[in-house]
This record gives structure tokens, C-alpha cells and sequence, in this order.
């Protein structure tokens, strides 16, 4: 199990490789009860430290508010399109992520 974020070129590629699927998504973010269920599910993660995630190196309040990103465990559950949603969000390029 990790004990430490992944090295700075990975976490930049994750982060460039969802804000990517963020803005295909229209930059939309969750409602409050989405936004909180997903932190719900991140505090009974062992690869959550503070506000981070140890697989990915995300923010955790950030990354749980977008309506695009996903948990890097696929612990959280799928969104529901047809609710509506705030602006803030997007999609993955189809890119190979850099070397560790």
C-alpha cells in the first residue's frame, strides 16, 4: 500500500489529465450531497492522508467537488447525468501519462 504521494511528473500528469476531463465536462461540479457522499467514502480509504490522496496526489476537497473526476480506486460511485450540476469539470485526452 502506498504510504506517499506518487513522484511530481506523475502527479502533474493526473492533474493535467483531469482538469482536461473537467473542461470536455463542461466544468461542472456536484451538488453538496454528492460532494459530501464521495468525501464520506475517502474517509474510510487507507490511501487517504489529510486532505490527499496517496494513490493519485490529488486534493481530496478539490477532486471530490468535480463532477468529471474519478476516485483513482473507483470507489465512488458513477454520477447521475441527469441531475443538474454546477460549472467545474473533464474527460480524458487518450494520452500516455509520462515515466516514473
Amino acid at each position: 500500500m502506498a504510504t506517499r504521494p506518487p513522484s511530481l511528473a506523475r502527479q502533474a500528469w493526473n492533474l493535467a489529465r483531469s482538469l482536461a476531463d473537467f473542461v470536455a465536462d463542461g466544468c461542472k461540479t456536484l451538488g453538496e450531497s454528492e460532494y459530501r457522499r464521495r468525501l464520506e467514502i475517502c474517509d474510510t480509504c487507507p490511501l487517504r492522508r489529510e486532505n490527499r490522496c496517496l494513490k493519485c496526489g490529488c486534493r481530496l476537497s478539490l477532486k471530490a467537488r468535480g463532477r468529471a473526476f474519478k476516485c483513482p480506486k473507483d470507489k465512488w460511485p458513477p454520477v447521475q447525468t441527469d441531475q443538474p450540476a454546477e460549472s467545474g469539470d473533464a474527460r480524458h485526452s487518450g494520452t500516455d501519462p509520462p515515466s516514473d
